[in-house]
């Protein structure tokens, strides 16, 4: 499991991002070995499998342009 900040590292993006997309669906997460929906109040560290990096069945994460 990885945390949101390796997962920014890896995509090239700010952490913010990542915790958008995870509250978007457009990736998965767990929170305390549950899978995390949006909406969900619990305490707890969010961890994205690590299958995600090179997953091809993920819908298409938004890539942003940096100006």
């Amino acid at each position: 499991m990885l945390r949101v900040r390796d997962v920014a590292t890896h995509f090239r993006v700010h952490p913010a991002t990542v915790y958008r997309w995870i509250h978007q669906g457009f990736l998965p997460a767990y929170r305390n070995g549950r899978p995390y929906t949006p909406g969900d109040k619990a305490a707890g560290a969010l961890r994205i499998p690590e299958s995600v990096l090179n997953s091809t069945d993920l819908p298409a994460v938004p890539t942003e342009e940096v100006a």
